[in-house]
């Protein structure tokens, strides 16, 4: 039997000598311990799949946040096993802001040091890409799908009216371990048999060195991966007019893909920014921003990005590149920002969710929106794809309670003034 046809708990203790649970203010479906290797030391946090597709839940992600937070507190590795769907849809607003704050937790930790491995044996999707693309490595097999739209959704998305684009082997091909370790040098392709993984987390848990690539090495990778001729990537070179009333009237602006910036800034301390899309915003607009924020000088107190962005584009062209590791070196670059004393205000101002507003979110020092804009897990559009038959609809006041975001604002006056 294959490593990864294994329940959570037999590749545990394959994988472990000892395991000692950590207590919980919550009881949710992760398994979060003291994961012992000899005389090597870890904190575990196991997704099971098999219950709720391993999703993320208000639960769940308590449970994440305490492991992240005992790792810190010891001084010790994160090891996440992650077979999960991604954010629970079914809880609204409580999700995404559960997931706010985990991921929030995480940059922090990782900013200040934390060492992170990931293993993927079978699924791996949504806001769980996003958690595996903060890690320094991630394990995969050839077995293993990994991506920040689901297969479903990414194929049901590109089709050319009734005809899929691309059948099923060879989408699960794109997704899968070995592509993804092809793609990004965060992943690393191993058999699926329990020595596999074994080798590579006894390498990990034995070194004191950081094994992910520099920030600049990253950023660099990112950057040649859009240019690829063998990963096909579209770029996006026709946007829609942005709409000035909703934000910024006394400006006009200029656009890349779904970037825009004002041809007017504010003063030489205030930097703004807009993501504006139809439906999604794709790899191109999460590199182009990270971009221009990461070249601002230190003389910048204060970063505005306006969203009127459904979500993130579950495109085929999205999903070669590796999209989640373009949200997270995003959030990664924002973060750094609030962190060094930078104000980054997300504003929403239209409609917002996905992996999008999950990123900009957890790494916003502030999140306000309009009382007319629109914030959800997945945009309808998706939803209908995956024929969702529950209500999705999420209210301000539910948003508020939740602390998905921070406050709501009549106009954008307030922001720019």
């Amino acid at each position: 039997m294959r490593f990864s046809q294994l329940d959570l708990d037999q590749q545990l203790n394959l994988l472990f000598d000892e395991l000692l649970d950590i207590e919980c203010d919550t009881f949710g479906s992760l398994r979060v311990a003291r994961g012992v290797r000899g005389m090597l030391n870890t904190v575990i946090v196991g997704f099971d799949f098999s219950v709720h597709g391993g999703s993320i839940g208000v639960s769940e992600a308590k449970q994440l946040r305490a492991g992240i937070e005992t790792a810190k507190h010891l001084g010790l590795p994160l090891v996440m096993l992650l077979n999960t769907g991604g954010v629970r849809v079914t809880e609204g607003a409580n999700g995404l802001a559960a997931f706010r704050f985990v991921f929030k937790d995480l940059l922090d930790a990782k900013l200040a040091g934390l060492r992170v491995l990931s293993l993927v044996t079978r699924h791996c999707f949504g806001g769980g890409s996003m958690l595996a693309s903060m890690s320094d490595m991630v394990l995969v097999n050839s077995h293993s799908q990994i991506s920040m739209s689901g297969p479903k959704l990414i194929q049901a998305f590109n089709q050319d009216g009734e005809k899929a684009l691309i059948n099923r082997d060879d989408l699960h091909f794109i997704l899968g371990g070995e592509s993804r370790s092809k793609t990004s040098s965060r992943f690393q392709l191993v058999n699926d048999n329990s020595q596999g993984y074994e080798f590579e987390i006894h390498r990990f848990l034995s070194t004191k060195k950081n094994l992910g690539i520099s920030k600049i090495d990253a950023l660099n990778e990112l950057e040649e991966r859009l240019n690829r001729p063998d990963l096909s990537v579209i770029k996006q070179s026709i946007h829609p007019s942005i709409d000035s009333s909703k934000i910024w009237q006394h400006t006009s602006w200029s656009g890349k893909s779904a970037l825009f910036f004002p041809k007017n800034q504010v003063n030489e301390k205030v930097a703004v920014y807009a993501l504006v899309a139809e439906y999604f915003a794709d790899a191109e607009a999460m590199f182009d921003l990270m971009y221009a924020v990461n070249a601002l000088p230190s003389s910048v107190l204060s970063i505005k990005v306006f969203i009127d962005c459904s979500s993130h584009s579950p495109s085929l062209s999205a999903e070669r590149v590796l999209l989640s590791e373009y949200l997270t070196a995003l959030a990664i670059c924002l973060r750094e920002k609030h962190l060094s004393g930078t104000h980054v205000h997300v504003v929403v101002v239209g409609a917002a969710g996905g992996g999008i507003f999950a990123a900009l979110s957890a790494a916003a020092s502030e999140v306000s929106m309009l009382e007319t804009s629109q914030i959800r897990v997945l945009p309808p559009a998706a939803l209908d794809i995956m024929r969702w038959q529950g209500d999705a609809t999420i209210t301000v006041k539910q948003l508020i309670v939740a602390q998905a975001v921070d406050n709501v604002i009549e106009d954008v006056s307030s922001v720019m003034s």
